[in-house]
């Protein structure tokens, strides 16, 4: 679904249905607490206190604005992972990128973590029991080599810790430019949370654009690729056939 059929898609039967059901959950139960019954969307603008109409006008401009095209499935997916989570998708805390693979091919959708939504699911866990940063002397360039993140759990006697080099996570763009340390400090962090809470299949917004860019770049090599090779099948096919004489003189020089 484009974004150009948000009114037509507003204005279905379904959305209809869905104020309906969410105002009679509303009034039976007496409060803003979704029932199981109700589907992803239906309970995510429960949650939210919006109408259906509000609530997917600003999902669309806030956490799905970064895709050309998105499904029904992409949309249950992504709100499925913000209430499992415990984020919120109108504040992009998580959000949906595309990764365009090859052309004529269909896009990846990945879900995007930021890292207010990263602070959030550590802070909010229930055997968060408090999280340590160390910080390595500076090397040559003034910059730390090694930025340790150690998450500590209530259920575990030994604690998680994860360390994150500099010269293996900087890019030479963008913000690692200008706060090489804190982009080094939240990549130790979102690690150790991975390995500590076994968080699987979400991105943060430095991993997203490392695999948007080795995608394109991959995709730029194999078109280079391509087109070189039929230049030389092209000037082979073009090429003057050689004589006899010719061919006896590149014999003795290969001899």
């Amino acid at each position: 679904m484009t974004r150009k059929n948000t009114s037509s898609y507003q204005r279905s039967n379904h959305a209809q249905k869905s104020r309906e059901k969410i105002q009679k959950q509303s009034e039976r139960s007496g409060d803003s607490k979704p029932d199981n019954n109700l589907s992803p969307i239906d309970r995510s603008v429960l949650r939210s206190g919006l109408s259906y109409d509000s609530f997917v006008r600003l999902l669309i401009q806030s956490a799905l604005s970064r895709l050309t095209i998105w499904t029904q499935a992409d949309l249950d997916r992504l709100l499925l992972l913000s209430e499992r989570l415990g984020l919120d998708p109108l504040n992009n805390e998580i959000y949906a990128t595309e990764v365009t693979t090859e052309a004529g091919k269909k896009s990846r959708v990945l879900f995007v973590v930021g890292v207010d939504g990263w602070f959030k699911i550590i802070n909010s866990h229930p055997q968060f029991d408090g999280m340590r940063f160390v910080k390595s002397s500076p090397g040559e360039d003034g910059l730390p080599l090694y930025i340790e993140c150690t998450i500590f759990r209530k259920d575990r006697k030994v604690a998680t810790c994860v360390r994150e080099y500099m010269y293996e996570a900087h890019t030479n763009q963008g913000a690692w430019l200008t706060h090489p340390r804190r982009m080094l400090r939240h990549k130790a962090m979102v690690q150790c949370a991975r390995a500590c809470f076994g968080l699987g299949g979400l991105y943060e917004p430095d991993e997203a654009e490392r695999v948007c860019g080795g995608v394109r770049l991959d995709y730029d090599k194999k078109s280079k690729s391509l087109e070189a090779n039929q230049r030389c099948k092209f000037g082979s096919a073009n090429s003057k056939p050689m004589g006899s004489s010719e061919i006896k003189h590149w014999i003795v020089q290969k001899l």
